[in-house]
Parts: structure tokens; C-alpha cells; sequence
């Protein structure tokens, strides 16, 4: 995006951001009264959600960071509907806002946010919120003390009316018209790359900030749409010529949608569904896997593809044309010969307890012998 377009979406988040402060600053001078209601707590809740995302999508890591902290915690009061509160939370929850309100004075002053400022005031909340966590925690369990005393003396500022507001609704469709399209060129650019694990990890990596794009402005039924996609990518029975067309169809289709302000029409359709993995090799590639992560990445390092491939088959890194995974491997019975014993085999090898130790021995002598062969 031109630097112009990104100083106007900037300029539309700070008017957001700052009128969802407000509504958080409201809940908060109000907190004893706030945890009794939960549409007030969710209020407050979807003011820090908006703030975080605009700052995700716009880089502003302090901001981002702030707000998801505060974010978390206005869960636990969410998640716990009537929770007595005290005093201390109460100042706790306020000097952390402060610090958040800090960086977005900063921000929306004429000299901007500065990586100094913003550092000193990261500095000064982080052992907020370690006070902040433990008491909240504490009154959770029903630990601390809870104290009723007057609340700060701050001015209640007048509360805006829920809803999205017309920064937030200018922002939207300036990202949607200009964004959303930019990401999808990069998504066409990936699919017309040879298959590769890296170039589908670069495909999920562009399904994540189109996810983003969306989930700042509420729009669920789009990060729906998007998880659907980023599942049916990272499937390996799909070939980017299958993938492409169903996949960038369904986004551009949902963009329409969102900018004609028919986002509850987004629908996954049928022929997206059926590229979702199966239940099992969705488990499967939710596994960490040593093997598939470090020599997969080798492979695509190496510009011999076909011959890594042939290599991994040799030294059974590869079963059945697919890099081996954790997941797949049964650590009940023995290896079989000539597989790598290490760090897979490791990973569940107990040398202390093991009576085979000769059998591991004699597994690394075969797995060497098969790396002399090749």
C-alpha cells in the first residue's frame, strides 16, 4: 500500500482507537458495576479486540501489545460473570489503561510515536500487569481481600454509541479496496511457484493477514471464511492448479461482500469444503515435526528437489511419498532398520531405561551404512 493510503488508514484508526478508549475508560470507572453486566463487559472487551487488531495490521507493536494484555483480562471478568471486585484491581486495570492512552497520545501528537517513548512506556506496564494478573487471579480463586473504597476522582466521559464508527467504517473499506486486492496478487503470485512446503507456508502466512484484516473489524463470518482456506492450503492432497482458482474465487467473492456491507452473506462453499483435509492429516500436521520441518526445509533450500526427495526415500525420511511425522510414528515397537534414530527416535528414547541400547546402536550403523550408499 502508498504511504498516502497508509497515513489516511492511520489516521482513521486513532479516530477509532481513540473513542474506544473511551468506552474502556467508562467501563473501568464503573468497574463494580461493569462486572455485574456482561453486554458492558463485552463492550469493553470488543474496544481492546478493536484496538489490538488495527494496531496488528498497522504495525504498532507497543499499541498491539497493550491492548491484547488488557484484552486477556477483560476475559477473565467475562468468564467470570459477577467476580468481587476491589480497590486495588480497580487501579491496577486504570494505571494500565494510562499507558495505553500514553502511546496513542503519542501517536496521534505531531511528532508520532518514537521507538524511545514507546519503549519507556512499555517498561513502565509490564510490572503493572504482573500486578495486575496476580490479583486478578487471586480474586478469581477467592484469595484476596476485597476491599470496598472510593473510587478514583476522574471525570466519567460521556459514552459513545456502540456500534461501528465512521473511522472504523472508512478504514474497513479503504483496506478492503485497497489491501485486501494488493494480498491477493501475492496469493496469485505464490500459486504460480513450483508446490513446495514453503510456498504453502507463504500461502498460510498471507491467509493469516487477510484473516487479520477482517477480525479488527468484527467481521466474522470473513474469518471463517479465511480459516476454511488456510486449512484447505496447508492440505498436501490439493495441487496449487486445484487450489488457485477455488481459493482466490472465494476470497474475492467474500471482499464484494464485505464492501457492499453484506457480510453476513459470506457462505464457505461446497467446493471449498471439500478440499478440507481429512480429520486425521489435519491431527497429523498440527504434530511438530523434526524431521519435516528441518529436512523440508533443507529440501526447498536445495534447488534439487526430486533428488532430496529420492534421498529422503532411500533413508526412509519419506513413507509413501510423504516426509515422515511424529505423529505417524508408533514408539511402542522398534525402529525399523535403517531409519534416522536421531532426533526422532531420541525424542522418546530413554538411554537410562532402555535394555536395547545394542538394537539403537546397531539402528545408527544401518542408518550410517544407507547414508554411505547414497
Amino acid at each position: 500500500m502508498d504511504p498516502a493510503k497508509q497515513n489516511q488508514i492511520m489516521g482513521y484508526f486513532i479516530e477509532e482507537a481513540l473513542e474506544h478508549l473511551t468506552t474502556i475508560e467508562n467501563g473501568l470507572l464503573n468497574l463494580e458495576s461493569m462486572v455485574t453486566d456482561p453486554e458492558m463487559v463485552n463492550e469493553v472487551f470488543r474496544a481492546a479486540h478493536s484496538i489490538k487488531g488495527g494496531a496488528a495490521m498497522l504495525g504498532i507493536s507497543s499499541v498491539q501489545h497493550i491492548s491484547h494484555r488488557l484484552e486477556d483480562y477483560f476475559k477473565v471478568i467475562k468468564d467470570n460473570n459477577g467476580l468481587n471486585v476491589d480497590q486495588q484491581l480497580q487501579t491496577l486495570f486504570l494505571q494500565s489503561f494510562d499507558k495505553l492512552k500514553d502511546l496513542l497520545e503519542h501517536l496521534s501528537g505531531p511528532f508520532g510515536l518514537g521507538k524511545e517513548d514507546a519503549d519507556a512506556i512499555m517498561s513502565d506496564v509490564e510490572p503493572l500487569f504482573a500486578q495486575l494478573k496476580d490479583h486478578l487471579n487471586n480474586l478469581v480463586d477467592g484469595k484476596a481481600t476485597v476491599e470496598v473504597t472510593t473510587p478514583p476522582a476522574r471525570q466519567v466521559i460521556e459514552p459513545i454509541t456502540v456500534g461501528r464508527t465512521s473511522g472504523e467504517e472508512r478504514a474497513m473499506t479503504l483496506v478492503f479496496q485497497e489491501d485486501i486486492p494488493a494480498k491477493l496478487r501475492d496469493m496469485l503470485q505464490v500459486f504460480k511457484e513450483p508446490d513446495r512446503p514453503t510456498s504453502r507456508q507463504n500461502l498460510q502466512l498471507i491467509c493469516d493477514r487477510l484473516y487479520q484484516a477482517g477480525d479488527q473489524f468484527d467481521l466474522k463470518p470473513w474469518c471463517d471464511m479465511l480459516e476454511v482456506v488456510k486449512s484447505a492450503v496447508g492440505n498436501p492432497n490439493n495441487s496449487f492448479r486445484v487450489l488457485a482458482p477455488v481459493v482466490i474465487r472465494e476470497v474475492k467473492q467474500a471482499q464484494e461482500l464485505v464492501l457492499a456491507h453484506r457480510t453476513e452473506e459470506i457462505v464457505v462453499s461446497s467446493q471449498l469444503q471439500s478440499l478440507l483435509p481429512p480429520p486425521d492429516l489435519v491431527t497429523a500436521l498440527q504434530q511438530e515435526d523434526d524431521i519435516s520441518s528441518v529436512f523440508g526445509a533443507i529440501v526447498e533450500e536445495d534447488k534439487s528437489v526430486e533428488q532430496w526427495r529420492e534421498f529422503g526415500d532411500r533413508v526412509a525420511w519419506r513413507i509413501d511419498n510423504a516426509w515422515i511425522r511424529t505423529a505417524g510414528i508408533n514408539f511402542d515397537r522398534s525402529a525399523p532398520v535403517g531409519h534416522l534414530p536421531a532426533p526422532i527416535w531420541l525424542s522418546a528414547w530413554d538411554k537410562s531405561k532402555d535394555s536395547n541400547a545394542d538394537e539403537f546402536r546397531e539402528q545408527l550403523r544401518a542408518f550410517m551404512q544407507k547414508l554411505g550408499d547414497c
